[in-house]
């Protein structure tokens, strides 16, 4: 027999996904020169529009996973994560949540629109923000631009 309290972490996981805490990422926080190398290196490689259609941005596991190494941040340093470019942003999946829930940081130089698909998004600084895309939408997460 299922246990009450295991029936309960579920259904709070399902609800909750990458939306509990998701914006909890600071600014980089590795500020050397070459702080940015790996974000350069993805972006020399693969471009700012890997992908044509925004609904990528909701089916990770559909795509064939490109990883980008050394973000300039102490936590993030020499570990990879899956990332994407769209419309001159570069998203990394830093904070994958349950299922379909996906979250990270994501990069955008020239404040571009962030396309409709992204649930939540707020900036953290240096021109990075933190995102989140739910399964289950929501309507109250902060849609804030860097100003």
């Amino acid at each position: 027999m299922i246990s009450r309290y295991f029936i309960v972490s579920f259904i709070t996981i399902l609800m909750v996904g990458c939306g509990h805490k998701w914006d909890n990422t600071s600014a980089p926080d590795i500020k050397e020169p070459n702080a940015m190398g790996g974000v350069l290196e993805f972006i020399a490689t693969n471009g700012w529009n890997m992908c044509t259609n925004d609904t990528d941005l909701s089916s990770w596991e559909d795509l064939k996973p490109h990883y980008i190494h050394n973000l300039p941040w102490v936590r993030y340093k020499d570990r990879q994560f899956q990332a994407l470019t769209f419309n001159g942003i570069l998203y990394v999946l830093s904070n994958s949540g349950w299922h379909h829930d996906y979250g990270g940081v994501a990069y955008n130089p020239t404040t571009n629109n962030f396309p409709a698909v992204i649930d939540g998004f707020k900036p953290i600084g240096g021109h990075w923000y933190v995102w989140c895309n739910l399964e289950f939408k929501r309507n109250d997460l902060p849609r804030i631009y860097e100003k």
